[in-house]
Protein backbone atom coordinates (compact mmCIF):
# COMPACT_ATOMS: atom_id res chain seq x y z
CA UNK A 1 0.00 0.00 0.00
CA UNK A 2 0.95 3.68 -0.75
CA UNK A 3 -0.10 6.58 1.20
CA UNK A 4 0.19 9.92 -0.07
CA UNK A 5 -1.88 13.25 0.04
CA UNK A 6 -2.45 13.71 -3.84
CA UNK A 7 -4.37 11.83 -6.22
CA UNK A 8 -2.39 10.19 -8.82
CA UNK A 9 -4.17 10.62 -12.20
CA UNK A 10 -4.39 7.09 -13.65
CA UNK A 11 -7.54 5.92 -15.68
CA UNK A 12 -6.54 2.34 -14.27
CA UNK A 13 -6.11 3.81 -10.90
CA UNK A 14 -10.13 4.23 -9.87
CA UNK A 15 -10.92 6.87 -6.86
CA UNK A 16 -13.05 5.98 -4.10
CA UNK A 17 -14.40 7.85 -1.25
CA UNK A 18 -14.57 6.74 2.15
CA UNK A 19 -15.88 8.24 5.05
CA UNK A 20 -14.97 7.44 8.72
CA UNK A 21 -18.25 8.67 11.70
CA UNK A 22 -19.15 7.70 14.94
CA UNK A 23 -19.09 9.83 18.22
CA UNK A 24 -16.45 11.42 19.69
CA UNK A 25 -13.47 9.06 21.44
CA UNK A 26 -14.69 5.77 19.45
CA UNK A 27 -11.42 5.47 18.27
CA UNK A 28 -12.13 6.63 14.37
CA UNK A 29 -8.54 8.19 14.14
CA UNK A 30 -6.78 5.63 15.01
CA UNK A 31 -8.73 2.78 13.11
CA UNK A 32 -7.26 5.10 10.62
CA UNK A 33 -3.47 5.41 11.50
CA UNK A 34 -3.68 1.15 11.79
CA UNK A 35 -5.26 0.63 8.08
CA UNK A 36 -1.93 3.42 7.38
CA UNK A 37 0.02 1.09 9.14
CA UNK A 38 0.91 3.97 11.03
CA UNK A 39 1.31 2.92 15.82
CA UNK A 40 -1.55 3.29 17.85
CA UNK A 41 -1.14 6.65 20.08
CA UNK A 42 -3.59 8.63 22.58
CA UNK A 43 -5.34 11.75 20.69
CA UNK A 44 -7.31 14.80 21.05
CA UNK A 45 -10.69 14.65 19.06
CA UNK A 46 -10.49 15.37 15.68
CA UNK A 47 -11.35 18.85 14.52
CA UNK A 48 -13.49 19.25 11.58
CA UNK A 49 -12.27 16.64 8.93
CA UNK A 50 -8.98 15.29 7.50
CA UNK A 51 -8.37 12.59 4.57
CA UNK A 52 -5.18 11.28 2.75
CA UNK A 53 -5.07 8.78 0.11
CA UNK A 54 -4.27 5.19 0.49
CA UNK A 55 -3.45 3.74 -2.96
CA UNK A 56 -4.02 -0.42 -3.59
CA UNK A 57 -2.89 -2.51 -6.49
CA UNK A 58 -3.90 -6.03 -7.33
CA UNK A 59 -7.36 -4.83 -6.82
CA UNK A 60 -8.69 -7.12 -9.48
CA UNK A 61 -7.34 -10.51 -10.22
CA UNK A 62 -9.42 -10.57 -13.88
CA UNK A 63 -7.38 -7.07 -14.22
CA UNK A 64 -3.81 -6.47 -12.99
CA UNK A 65 -3.70 -2.91 -14.53
CA UNK A 66 -6.28 -1.92 -11.98
CA UNK A 67 -5.33 -0.15 -8.47
CA UNK A 68 -7.96 1.50 -6.12
CA UNK A 69 -7.27 5.19 -4.75
CA UNK A 70 -9.11 5.53 -1.76
CA UNK A 71 -9.86 8.84 -0.01
CA UNK A 72 -10.07 8.43 3.78
CA UNK A 73 -12.05 11.02 5.71
CA UNK A 74 -11.77 11.00 9.00
CA UNK A 75 -14.08 13.41 10.69
CA UNK A 76 -15.40 14.69 13.83
CA UNK A 77 -18.09 13.46 15.93
CA UNK A 78 -18.63 16.45 18.24
CA UNK A 79 -21.67 18.04 18.33
CA UNK A 80 -20.33 21.59 16.94
CA UNK A 81 -18.77 20.13 13.73
CA UNK A 82 -21.98 17.57 12.91
CA UNK A 83 -22.57 19.87 10.11
CA UNK A 84 -19.37 19.93 8.60
CA UNK A 85 -19.52 16.06 8.84
CA UNK A 86 -22.39 15.82 7.54
CA UNK A 87 -21.44 17.97 4.18
CA UNK A 88 -18.47 15.68 3.51
CA UNK A 89 -20.12 11.87 3.29
CA UNK A 90 -21.45 13.44 -0.16
CA UNK A 91 -20.00 11.31 -2.63
CA UNK A 92 -18.63 8.74 -0.18
CA UNK A 93 -18.98 4.90 -2.03
CA UNK A 94 -18.22 3.65 1.36
CA UNK A 95 -18.74 4.70 5.46
CA UNK A 96 -17.49 3.19 8.62
CA UNK A 97 -19.87 3.39 11.23
CA UNK A 98 -17.54 2.77 14.48
CA UNK A 99 -19.04 2.87 18.20
CA UNK A 100 -17.45 1.78 21.36
CA UNK A 101 -18.14 -1.55 22.73
CA UNK A 102 -17.74 -0.23 25.79
CA UNK A 103 -20.13 2.68 25.29
CA UNK A 104 -23.64 2.26 25.00
CA UNK A 105 -24.37 5.58 24.08
CA UNK A 106 -22.07 5.66 21.04
CA UNK A 107 -24.33 2.36 20.35
CA UNK A 108 -27.71 4.04 20.90
CA UNK A 109 -26.32 7.32 18.65
CA UNK A 110 -25.23 4.86 15.82
CA UNK A 111 -29.38 5.02 14.02
CA UNK A 112 -28.16 9.25 14.12
CA UNK A 113 -25.02 8.57 11.99
CA UNK A 114 -27.14 5.90 9.59
CA UNK A 115 -29.71 8.50 8.90
CA UNK A 116 -26.91 11.28 7.69
CA UNK A 117 -25.21 9.01 5.78
CA UNK A 118 -28.71 7.78 4.00
CA UNK A 119 -29.66 11.52 4.24
CA UNK A 120 -26.45 12.87 1.94
CA UNK A 121 -24.92 9.52 0.15
CA UNK A 122 -26.18 7.48 -2.45
CA UNK A 123 -28.38 4.49 -2.41
CA UNK A 124 -25.69 2.30 -3.19
CA UNK A 125 -23.07 3.33 -0.75
CA UNK A 126 -21.42 0.34 1.39
CA UNK A 127 -21.70 0.54 5.15
CA UNK A 128 -20.05 -1.36 7.47
CA UNK A 129 -20.50 -1.05 11.34
CA UNK A 130 -17.69 -1.14 13.17
CA UNK A 131 -17.28 -1.86 17.44
CA UNK A 132 -13.93 -0.36 18.42
CA UNK A 133 -12.16 -0.95 21.75
CA UNK A 134 -12.52 -5.16 21.82
CA UNK A 135 -9.84 -4.71 24.41
CA UNK A 136 -11.49 -3.16 26.99
CA UNK A 137 -13.65 -6.32 27.46
CA UNK A 138 -11.90 -8.00 29.85
CA UNK A 139 -11.52 -4.61 31.59
CA UNK A 140 -14.05 -3.15 31.90
CA UNK A 141 -16.70 -5.55 30.22
CA UNK A 142 -19.08 -5.00 27.40
CA UNK A 143 -21.59 -2.41 27.31
CA UNK A 144 -23.35 -3.62 23.78
CA UNK A 145 -24.20 -6.93 23.35
CA UNK A 146 -22.51 -8.62 20.04
CA UNK A 147 -25.99 -9.79 18.91
CA UNK A 148 -27.57 -5.98 19.34
CA UNK A 149 -25.24 -5.11 16.60
CA UNK A 150 -25.72 -8.19 14.76
CA UNK A 151 -29.30 -6.82 14.71
CA UNK A 152 -28.64 -3.59 13.62
CA UNK A 153 -26.90 -4.85 11.01
CA UNK A 154 -29.50 -6.69 9.55
CA UNK A 155 -32.05 -3.91 10.80
CA UNK A 156 -30.64 -1.57 8.30
CA UNK A 157 -29.25 -3.92 5.41
CA UNK A 158 -25.79 -2.78 5.96
CA UNK A 159 -22.70 -4.97 4.32
CA UNK A 160 -20.99 -6.64 7.21
CA UNK A 161 -19.82 -5.99 11.00
CA UNK A 162 -16.66 -6.44 12.79
CA UNK A 163 -15.41 -6.03 16.49
CA UNK A 164 -11.75 -4.83 16.62
CA UNK A 165 -9.12 -2.97 18.53
CA UNK A 166 -7.62 -0.07 17.52
CA UNK A 167 -4.97 -0.43 20.41
CA UNK A 168 -4.29 -4.13 20.25
CA UNK A 169 -4.63 -3.80 16.34
CA UNK A 170 -6.58 -6.69 16.14
CA UNK A 171 -8.96 -7.40 12.95
CA UNK A 172 -8.23 -3.49 11.61
CA UNK A 173 -6.44 -4.44 8.14
CA UNK A 174 -8.47 -7.76 7.52
CA UNK A 175 -11.99 -6.03 7.95
CA UNK A 176 -11.02 -3.06 5.53
CA UNK A 177 -9.86 -5.21 2.75
CA UNK A 178 -13.37 -7.05 2.38
CA UNK A 179 -14.77 -3.45 2.60
CA UNK A 180 -12.85 -1.96 0.09
CA UNK A 181 -13.23 -4.93 -2.14
CA UNK A 182 -16.92 -5.02 -1.61
CA UNK A 183 -16.66 -1.13 -2.78
CA UNK A 184 -14.61 -2.21 -5.96
CA UNK A 185 -16.56 -5.30 -7.12
CA UNK A 186 -20.06 -4.20 -6.36
CA UNK A 187 -19.40 -0.18 -7.82
CA UNK A 188 -16.56 -0.67 -10.22
CA UNK A 189 -18.62 0.74 -12.84
CA UNK A 190 -19.68 3.75 -10.95
CA UNK A 191 -15.81 4.04 -9.87
CA UNK A 192 -14.87 3.84 -13.54
CA UNK A 193 -17.24 7.03 -14.51
CA UNK A 194 -16.06 8.95 -11.36
CA UNK A 195 -12.38 8.59 -12.10
CA UNK A 196 -13.10 9.59 -16.02
CA UNK A 197 -15.04 12.67 -15.03
CA UNK A 198 -12.14 13.18 -12.08
CA UNK A 199 -9.53 12.96 -14.85
CA UNK A 200 -11.16 15.18 -17.33
CA UNK A 201 -11.34 17.66 -14.59
CA UNK A 202 -8.28 17.57 -13.68
CA UNK A 203 -6.94 17.89 -17.15
CA UNK A 204 -8.90 20.84 -18.40
CA UNK A 205 -8.15 22.93 -14.84
CA UNK A 206 -4.17 22.35 -16.47
CA UNK A 207 -5.09 23.31 -19.87
CA UNK A 208 -6.75 26.29 -18.45
CA UNK A 209 -4.13 27.34 -16.50
CA UNK A 210 -1.40 26.77 -18.86
CA UNK A 211 -3.29 29.05 -21.48
CA UNK A 212 -3.51 31.69 -18.58
CA UNK A 213 0.40 31.60 -17.85
CA UNK A 214 0.84 31.79 -21.68
CA UNK A 215 -1.39 34.31 -22.12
Amino acid sequence: MEITREYKQDDNNLLSKIVVIGDANVGKTNIIRRIMGEDFREMEATIGVEFMYLNIKDIDKDDPSKSLSIQIWDTSGAERYKAITTSHIRGADGAYIVYDISNESSFINLKYWYNCIKDAADNDIIIYLIGNKSDLIYEEGRAVKKMDAIDFVKKYNLQGYSECSAKNNENIQETFKLFYTSIYHKNKKKLIEKTRNRNEFITQKKEENNLEKCC
